[in-house]
């Protein structure tokens, strides 16, 4: 049996946890901006593979309006947006504890303030932190717990 929970998960931003999560099965999303390699066929059928450079990414997260992170990215939205005397990079770390998933992004920006929509109901804050540098590890629980018994063995 499988098991996922978001409790589970863990979100830095230059070591700050981020808290207050919006409802929804698409409060995080974590993409690479570009593909990681692209073809070109040739006329007579051969192929050639270009691995490209760009490992840039973009955190895409969605927070309750009452979060007290969106003060706090707000603050580090206000600093970049003072000029390069005041710009702060942006580090985020992502991790879901339980499947050793592991995301993380680094010296980054704040792409725009959120906008900001009122209403009868509570709303929501969409971030995006575009990276230089995304690196993404899936885990497997399972093959943490095989790894392990392998070690014990091995050891």
């Amino acid at each position: 049996m499988k098991v996922y929970s978001f409790q589970n998960t863990v979100m830095l931003v230059n070591g700050v946890e981020i808290t207050g999560w919006a409802d929804g099965d698409d409060v995080i999303k974590i993409a690479r901006r570009s593909d990681s390699a692209s073809d070109k066929i040739g006329a007579n059928g051969d192929m050639m593979v270009s691995i490209s450079a760009d490992k840039s990414g973009e955190f895409t997260f969605k927070l309750q309006q009452t979060s007290s992170a969106n003060k706090y990215l707000m603050s580090l939205c206000a600093l970049q947006e003072g000029g390069a005397k005041t710009f702060v990079p942006v580090n985020v770390l992502f991790q879901d504890t339980y499947r050793n998933d592991l995301a993380t992004g680094t010296v980054g920006y704040i792409k725009r303030p959120p906008e900001l929509d009122r209403g009868a109901q509570a709303g929501t804050q969409e971030w995006v932190v575009v990276v230089e540098r995304l690196d993404l590890l899936l885990g497997d629980p399972a093959l943490v717990g095989v790894l392990t018994a392998a070690a014990g063995i091995l050891g």
